[in-house]
């Protein structure tokens, strides 16, 4: 066998493969046609790669036979029972179906990286966003940035900001970001970012070689997205609408709220759902006694991040439901968590909103002591959910209203993170 052959036996088969992956993430091959099927399961896959990447959740939200319709929030969606908004909109026929966007970690911060990768998609449309109160630490709830975190984001956000002046929220976020270590360990993005932070503009150069990775990412992205595999709506939306009554009513509604709820909270006083309290409540509960009694959402970077979203949603008119959401008093009474402070974070969060016209607000937190309205600590369930629907389903039915939002750049602020809520101090801020 001559060298050529021998070389060509050793070397071929990783040319090749070299030049497979060339085709796959250079050529305009179709990667994102998903089915009907697929981008009902994705509505509620929870999944992590769904949230990091543009794919699919552009296809759904470009889709022109569902009206998919994205909830941004975090833990509090993945609560499925049988009234949850996509199984009372799969039972009713709905005009709209929400497509959850969020788990357990995923903030203000996260949202809005998540939101730059489907800019097109959120013009003049509807949106719901679950504001948790529980993100408002000191130190904002930075937890899962890691987890959610995917340069295509970043790249996107910077393609969207393209040769204009850096608005005071690119510069904000910018900030925030070179402080996050899976950003700023990567010179590329440092570079890029310390630029717009300072409010330079990006040049020609710049945006070429970001065109060029948003080639290699979004391929990237579409490859693996389609590698996520879900049957959530199959396995858990579907038999629960199946228990449901064939006519709307809400008392009817309630009464099953209250009935399953009562029936899945027998191992507690709580009123929260027997797994939830057994796995992870009952053996930390000694230790929790009076462990939130020094809590204080009142002050926190989380209300700047919440502010690079509002920014955001005015950019593309987007109307908007914010969801405000409550807390198991019974449970807040046994952890010590002060509701007068709870209430405080509260108001400053609608202050925050309504002062710049964001006027559909959702506010169930003071809801948090009903009976079987809870899930468990902190997230709504049964007859929460069904609350909640009151507020959602009239808006989401409906076509969308023209907004009329006035953005204030002031909410950027560490005086607006550090202002310690009150009737006078949030009046006087301006």
């Amino acid at each position: 066998m001559s060298n050529k052959k021998k070389l060509w036996q050793i070397f071929g088969p990783v040319l090749a493969a070299f030049v497979l992956l060339a085709c796959v993430f250079l050529l305009p091959l179709p990667l994102t046609h998903y089915s009907q099927n697929d981008l009902r399961e994705s509505s509620v896959s929870f999944s992590t790669q769904v949230v990091k990447g543009e794919a699919v959740k552009n296809a759904a939200f470009s889709d022109k036979k569902v009206n998919y319709v994205p909830f941004f929030g975090s833990s509090e969606l993945s609560r499925i029972d049988s009234l949850h908004p996509s199984v009372l909109a799969e039972k009713y026929k709905r005009n709209y179906q929400p497509f959850m966007l969020g788990k357990a970690g995923s903030d203000s911060l996260v949202h809005f990286l998540n939101m730059q990768e489907m800019q097109g998609t959120l013009k003049t449309k509807k949106a719901v966003y679950v504001v948790s109160p529980q993100w408002f630490t000191k130190s904002g709830s930075d937890a899962g940035f890691n987890l959610f975190y995917s340069p295509l984001q970043t790249v996107d956000w910077l393609r969207n900001i393209g040769h204009n002046q850096p608005s005071e929220t690119d510069k904000f976020v910018a900030s925030q970001l070179l402080e996050k270590s899976v950003v700023k360990n990567n010179a590329y993005y440092h570079r890029l970012l310390s630029k717009v932070s300072k409010g330079e503009k990006l040049s020609t150069a710049n945006l070429s070689t970001l065109d060029f990775k948003h080639q290699i990412l979004s391929r990237q992205d579409a490859l693996f997205s389609r590698c996520e595999n879900s049957s959530n709506y199959k396995s858990r939306v579907l038999p629960a609408a199946k228990s449901l009554p064939n006519i709307y009513s809400k008392n009817a509604l309630d009464r099953l709220g209250y009935e399953e709820g009562k029936k899945g909270t027998t191992n507690n006083d709580f009123h929260i759902k027997n797994s939830f309290y057994t796995t992870r409540v009952m053996p930390e509960k000694k230790a929790l006694k009076g462990a939130q009694k020094d809590y204080d959402y009142t002050k926190s970077v989380e209300y700047a991040y919440f502010q690079s979203v509002l920014d955001n949603f005015a950019k593309n008119h987007t109307d908007v439901m914010f969801v405000i959401t409550p807390v198991n008093q019974r449970w807040a009474k046994y952890t010590g968590l002060n509701n007068d402070m709870y209430q405080e974070s509260v108001q400053k969060i609608k202050y925050q909103l309504q002062s710049q016209g964001f006027n559909n607000i959702a506010d169930l937190s003071k809801d948090g002591g009903k009976d079987y309205f809870m899930q468990d600590t902190i997230h709504v369930g049964w007859r929460g959910w069904l609350e909640l629907d009151q507020y959602l389903n009239p808006f989401l039915s409906s076509d969308s209203s023209q907004t009329n939002y006035q953005i204030n750049n002031r909410f950027l602020s560490t005086d607006w993170q550090n202002l310690k809520p009150s009737k006078q101090s949030l009046s006087s801020f301006k």
